[in-house]
């Protein structure tokens, strides 16, 4: 399983149309929270973030062209006030190499003096160092002082900082690389930036985690919903089914009674009666209907039994007459398939208690599921143990194909099923589930993938009525699987057998 499986909430697995289980289209209803909400909180960021971009590196420029012509000027102050009194190009030369030869002449910071034409009167970094080489157009230089964007011989972007000096015919002229003012705001900025990469980061991942928790619940909330309402209506076909039942039951018992006293007195007739010599073959075979009759008569008992208490009721159990009340619902079955039912011996336990129906219900869903699980031939095993902690242990063990590592997890939740045919609604598990931890008991399961599955139940001697404060079922963690044995069986009939 992937990191990214592993945190994948359980909503967006769900197919993002009207149809899912939900009835929401969750994912889309989270990427719209995680987008708005992004852009409304990223949005004021951003742009303060490029607001103070692009106002820093406009300051930073005009002020470094500010202090750049001011130097200029000084210097050209300087340097007017030096040949004010003979302002010959020999004389500026002569000053040059005596007094400003420590002027900065490298390429990051060139330094010279121009004549009126443009030549060069002192040596310069990027136009040479010969005097007389051209290295500016006068015509550029239209006011006293200035900036100019200018490229050199070498094809180099520069920013060309000029000062006329009063009263002579030189220009002092100052190059620096068009780039050395990013040096100044970029730096700076780039911490900034990365500041802002990690808060974006941050605030996105808060953003989708706020949103997966929500959404999550809503997710939750409408499957507990949709449980509850299943829950409602399986409670409703359960009585309507036990009121058909009881009705059914009592009106087959009814001419089921007339056939039991008439073939009763046909016997009794046969029997008592030796002027006549009837058929040999009448006598067994009215000891057939009788038989018949009083298996009929047993099967709707069971019927009765199990639509009598449809509310939850705690009453006195025997839990062998529960088992063996499922075992006969479930034998045709059973025996179609091939399978075997071994119970082994069941230790009386007095005092127990609980809702027969929901014990009833709980057997019958795991005998039910076993059978499936195993389709044809196989064992299916029942065991019954008491703890000394006042708990009893029901172990229903099947040598079916069992439940892969990746299902284990899920067979409890609503709607989850593994049959290939998608018959049922996925309910059964969840709602035994259900049952056991409203008694106060709890269920776990181990299984082995071509082995078999076994379900252990743990249920409370005395009742001990449980339900959640939110009304939802709490899944339990299955444990690790291990290894069931698998018992071969005969073909044919259904073995109950005592162990």
């Amino acid at each position: 399983m992937t990191p990214f499986q592993r945190l994948k909430p359980a909503f967006w697995t769900l197919p993002d149309d009207p149809g899912n289980h939900s009835g929401l289209n969750l994912k889309r209803k989270w990427k719209l929270i995680v987008l708005l909400t992004s852009i409304l909180a990223l949005s004021p960021l951003i742009i303060m973030t490029l607001v103070d971009f692009n106002l820093t590196r406009r300051t930073i420029e005009t002020e470094s062209n500010t202090r750049m012509l001011s130097s200029l000027q000084t210097l050209a102050r300087i340097m007017g006030a030096s040949l004010s009194e003979n302002p010959s190009t020999a004389c500026a030369e002569t000053l040059w190499q005596k007094a400003f030869h420590q002027l900065n002449t490298r390429r990051h910071n060139d330094l010279f003096l121009i004549d009126a034409a443009g030549d060069l009167v002192t040596p310069s970094f990027h136009y040479g160092r010969d005097p007389g080489l051209n290295a500016l157009d006068p015509r550029l230089l239209t006011q006293t002082d200035g900036i100019l964007d200018l490229q050199t011989p070498d094809g180099t972007a520069v920013l060309a900082g000029y000062v006329k000096i009063t009263g002579t015919p030189l220009t002092l002229v100052q190059l620096r690389p068009a780039d050395w003012l990013k040096d100044l705001w970029l730096k700076p900025r780039l911490k900034l930036l990365w500041f802002l990469c990690v808060s974006i980061v941050l605030i996105v991942l808060s953003i989708m985690g706020m949103a997966t928790y929500l959404v999550n619940r809503i997710h939750v909330t409408e499957r507990r919903r949709i449980e509850a309402l299943h829950h409602e209506e399986h409670a409703n076909r359960l009585a309507s089914i036990g009121r058909l039942a009881s009705g059914v039951a009592h009106e087959i018992n009814n001419p089921l009674d007339i056939i039991n006293q008439k073939t009763g007195l046909i016997v009794d007739l046969l029997t008592l009666k030796k002027q006549t010599r009837p058929d040999p073959r009448v006598l067994p075979l009215a000891e057939d209907v009788l038989v018949a009759v009083k298996r009929c008569g047993t099967i709707t008992r069971q019927l009765l039994d199990f639509a009598r208490h449809m509310e939850p009721s705690t009453e006195p159990v025997d839990i062998e007459e529960v088992i063996s009340q499922v075992l006969a619902l479930v034998e045709t079955d059973a025996r179609h398939r091939g399978i075997a039912i071994r119970v082994a011996p069941i230790p009386a336990v007095p005092g127990f208690e609980c809702d027969r129906s929901s014990l009833l219900q709980i057997f019958l869903n795991l005998a039910e599921n076993a059978i499936t699980a195993m389709a044809s031939k196989g064992v299916l095993t029942i065991d019954v143990s008491i703890q000394k902690t006042g708990y009893v242990t029901i172990r229903v063990a099947d040598t079916g194909k069992g439940i892969s590592p990746e299902e284990l997890p899920k067979i409890f939740e609503p709607f989850y099923t593994s049959r290939s045919d998608r018959w049922g609604a996925g309910l059964g598990l969840a709602i035994t589930y259900g049952l056991i931890r409203e008694m106060g008991g709890d269920i776990t399961v181990k299984s082995t993938v071509g082995k078999g599955t076994r379900f252990v139940l743990t249920l409370p001697v005395k009742a001990v009525r449980q339900t959640a404060s939110d009304g939802s079922l709490q899944l339990p963690k299955s444990e690790i699987p291990v290894k069931t044995a698998n018992e071969n069986n005969t073909k044919g009939a259904v073995h109950v057998t005592k162990q």
